[in-house]
């Protein structure tokens, strides 16, 4: 059984940087980190699990590259809606859907037409900072 934890963005780049060769999930990387029992065979499970996030996502519009893991989030209605940028998609916590766009994710969430760079979708720094998606654009 899977368990879904939530994490930094740093944190998960600190995992993947410690993987080793043959180690293509998280769990993989922190078996061998943790000294735990190989994993069971993944082809039985129900529900397996897209793990290859080699590319993050990217807005050729704004000029704007989101690293592989990098979180973004938004309050919407007193609810925080995080979402990953994963393999040139926008994934969606919550639910697990995917996005093409910015937009789309926007329009999963809020009612109506919205300027996604108006400061609604936030990230944090590595300071710990909470800032504007908008502070990365060119």
């Amino acid at each position: 059984m899977n368990r879904t934890i939530p994490i930094s963005t740093d944190v998960f780049a600190a995992i993947w940087s410690h993987r080793q060769e043959g180690e293509e999930t998280e769990d993989a990387i922190l078996r061998r980190i943790f000294k735990c029992q190989p994993a069971p065979d993944t082809a039985t499970q129900d529900t397996p699990q897209a793990t290859d996030i080699s590319e993050g996502f990217v807005d050729r519009r704004n000029n704007v590259t989101f690293p592989p893991g990098f979180t973004i989030f938004r309050t919407y209605k007193r609810k925080q809606y995080n979402a990953v940028a994963e393999n040139g998609m926008w994934h969606r916590t919550d639910t697990g859907q995917t996005y093409d766009t910015l937009n789309q994710l926007n329009a999963s969430i809020a009612a109506g037409n919205e300027n996604v760079w108006n400061g609604n979708w936030k990230f944090q720094d590595s300071d710990g900072t909470i800032k504007s998606i908008a502070a990365l654009r060119d």
